[in-house]
């Protein structure tokens, strides 16, 4: 059996206080961030640094900031506090909320995505305060950011950077096995509806099958995927588009033929595409289905994450590869799946995306990371930090 690492309410050590955020239950859907972000708030409190709840507009899912230093320049620390649902803990080895340290890992739903990535911060956060308090002269400000909704797009960091917290470059603390990520694909999820007429099953021919009339426009999403493929970004790879859910039928009797359809249509988005230019290829799709094949259908915009990027060989890039070293290759590289990094990059705020752990431990069945790879960041982003804060990007 693992162990508990640490039963201090508010440790500093990284890894017990990862353990210690995995155990705070933070799943989105539904987004129940509260509990996490008030813990956040409480743990820089109880260590001396300003920090405060930040809602996000119209929901009850507030973000966490801290703040720690004045002047400039400015770096943020970019972090979400919501996690995937675990499912059925049924088929986790280990507690999904356990925060176990087991075989040399931290076991656990976010353990990897991403709330290593946020206790980092918090420690190197409060380590700075710490030197401030006893006398050092530091320059700069560290904004550390612990926001809702990063899973599903709610504007969690876009309002923190709203309301006055975003500052000169950013490091979102995604698992990339301390790669440097200068971009990230963009995503964005449609629900497609597909008209049909509804009769019973014994007389089908005197309605019309929404299934069959979506077997068309299915065919149609296979070819816009297609002629995709043949669009590449050096970074992130290929552009995309997947049907990944489908519904018609379920709400009435078994022997009806249904008369709506509906589908969730995922599009990934390369950094030199337009989320303008996307929706005017899907409403052509759909168009063109319903003009030739008469498939009458209707879209919403479910979510939308837009892609991000600066240059390979930007300062902040070059000074986080070098303070990473031989842990990581060097190479330019880019990231298949969307972050907060676009929030930044949007406002002209040149960001990278960097952290320990792997992605392809998140949204995982038995989610972990290494607890070496943990304790090996703090020492690494310190350094970022201190380099960033001192002005190397400036000279």
């Amino acid at each position: 059996m693992g162990e508990q690492p640490d039963t201090d309410e508010f440790p500093t050590d990284v890894v017990a206080l990862a353990a210690r955020l995995v155990r705070i239950a933070s799943e989105n859907p539904p987004g129940n961030e509260r509990p996490c972000a008030e813990y956040v708030v409480d743990w820089f409190t109880e260590h001396g640094v300003e920090a405060e709840l930040v809602p996000t507009p119209g929901t009850d899912r507030p973000n966490a900031v801290a703040t720690v230093g004045s002047g400039g320049p400015t770096l943020v620390l970019n972090g979400h506090t919501d996690v995937v649902p675990a499912d059925d803990p049924g088929d986790w080895e280990h507690d999904p909320f356990g925060g176990e340290v087991d075989e040399g890992r931290l076991w656990g739903r976010g353990s990897a995505d991403m709330k290593t990535g946020l206790a980092l911060a918090m420690v190197v956060a409060r380590n700075r305060a710490a030197e401030l308090a006893g006398g050092e002269d530091l320059p700069g400000t560290l904004v550390v950011h612990a926001a809702a909704g990063e899973e599903t797009g709610l504007p969690g960091t876009r309002t923190l950077v709203d309301e006055g917290y975003g500052g000169d470059y950013a490091v979102v603390l995604e698992p990339t096995e301390f790669r440097v990520a200068t971009s990230a694909k963009g995503v964005v999820t449609y629900r497609v509806g597909v008209h049909g007429e509804s009769t019973h099953a014994s007389n089908p021919d005197e309605g019309t099958n929404a299934i069959a009339q979506a077997r068309a426009l299915m065919d149609r999403i296979d070819e816009y995927d297609a002629r995709l493929r043949e669009r590449s970004d050096p970074l992130v790879g290929k552009a995309y588009a997947n049907v990944t859910a489908f519904e018609a039928g379920t709400g009435s009797n078994m022997a009806v033929v249904p008369a709506r359809a509906e589908f969730l249509l995922d599009r990934r988005i390369l950094p030199e595409e337009s989320i303008e230019d996307v929706d005017r290829e899907v409403d052509d799709l759909l168009a063109a289905a319903e003009r030739a094949d008469g498939v009458v259908t209707d879209r919403e915009t479910v979510q939308h994450y837009g892609s991000a990027g600066i240059e390979p060989d930007h300062p902040l890039a070059e000074l986080v590869r070098a303070r990473t070293g031989d842990l990581a290759p060097a190479e330019p590289w880019g990231m298949a799946a969307a972050t907060d990094a676009r929030e930044f990059v949007a406002d002209g705020v040149p960001a990278v995306v960097w952290g320990p752990g792997s992605l392809s431990e998140a949204h995982t069945v038995d989610e972990s990371i290494p607890v070496a790879d943990a304790e090996r960041a703090l020492p690494l982003l310190e350094g970022i930090v201190h380099d960033v804060l001192s002005g190397e990007l400036e000279k």
